[in-house]
């Protein structure tokens, strides 16, 4: 039984998607299946033109690439498939390579999704383009995970591309006031976070147990599609915590991370600041006290279909508890507790 699935989701990174590649199969020993999901990126040569494809089983509206010949390959990358070359070369130069493209960006979540449903491992790495992993790297977190059952989903350290002694993610945090971050983001590393549970783990770089994906799915979503992107592996991670799974942080396993390569335009920072407000008031009405509901009833009455949507799945979510509310808020901090580390820990 092939063990791993890697998802990677694509949106007009096909310039350092390669290096990440390499990175990753220079550096792993376990064998892997590969799924690439393209949310119709802007260099994309073709549109619905497509060399020999099956449909997807769970999606009307994309079409996936798999188990191509010798003679495929070499008919995609001379762009005679009519498909993009890049695609193309990853076809020729990686095995067990498959291929989703959707007719527009449909956003993070929704796409990793699709490669969760269309892959076959026990365990599943989403992987970002702009994560380039060092050896050995999913080769520990699978060891881990495989080892205490009890792991929902298990990342390593991620640092910055740009500064190398700077933290990107340790884990994940969430404060008092349900604002989250990356636990350790920009400070500089000097092994301050170790080996242990943490709230949650970063999608840039984590490896999931299907187990536990399969247990807190909504809807056949195990990253809520709403989200559209940012949050949606904080909102995992409270659902997978009101369900008694662990997740993980393992400090000798190391990857480096760019951030945000494919939203650094101006209009594309102010939307990634848009989803991430509005995403922590989706997870707070999915996931939260009825008091905090409560609380935010303004962001109801600014936002009512989405509101209602998170309702509906909050029904779904609370029902299927198995952890008290009072357990799981143990894992929030203090949001003073951000600066103090800020100011302790950069150099």
């Amino acid at each position: 039984m092939l063990h791993i699935s890697v998802v990677i989701v694509n949106w007009n990174t096909q310039d350092i998607l390669i290096n990440c590649l390499d990175s990753l199969y220079k550096n792993t020993n376990t064998p892997f299946e590969l799924f690439i999901i393209d949310n119709n990126s802007a260099t994309q040569q073709a549109k619905n033109q497509f060399h020999p494809l099956l449909q997807s089983k769970h999606n009307c509206d994309a079409k996936i690439l798999t188990e191509m010949d010798t003679e495929d390959k070499e008919s995609l990358n001379s762009g005679t498939g009519k498909i993009d070359i890049i695609f193309g070369n990853i076809a020729t130069k990686y095995e067990n390579v498959h291929f989703i493209k959707n007719k527009k960006n449909m956003g993070f979540a929704y796409a990793v999704n699709q490669g969760i449903l269309e892959s076959i491992g026990e365990y599943v790495l989403a992987l970002n383009p702009d994560v380039m992993v060092t050896e050995g790297y999913l080769d520990t977190l699978f060891e881990k995970i495989n080892a205490d059952k009890a792991i929902g989903a298990i990342s390593g350290k991620l640092l910055s591309m740009e500064n190398k002694n700077m933290l990107d993610s340790a884990g994940q945090t969430v404060y008092k006031n349900r604002f989250a971050r990356d636990r350790g983001h920009h400070e500089t590393d000097i092994n301050q976070y170790q080996e242990g549970c943490v709230f949650g783990t970063c999608a840039a770089a984590t490896l999931y147990r299907r187990e536990m994906l399969l247990d807190v799915k909504l809807n056949n979503e195990f990253f809520d599609n709403d989200f559209f992107a940012y949050l949606e592996d904080v909102d995992l991670a409270w659902r997978a915590q009101t369900r008694g799974w662990k997740f993980y942080f393992v400090p000798n396993a190391i990857a480096y991370h760019q951030r945000a390569v494919s939203s650094r335009a101006l209009l594309k920072k102010i939307k990634r600041k848009f989803w991430g407000w509005r995403n922590r008031y989706l997870m707070i009405i999915k996931n939260d006290s009825l008091l905090s509901i409560v609380v935010n009833i303004p962001f109801l009455i600014l936002c009512p279909i989405k509101s209602i949507k998170m309702l509906r799945k909050r029904r779904f979510i609370q029902k299927r508890r198995l952890v008290k509310h009072c357990e799981v808020v143990k894992w929030f901090v203090p949001y003073l507790l951000h600066a103090k580390q800020k100011c302790a820990h950069r150099g």
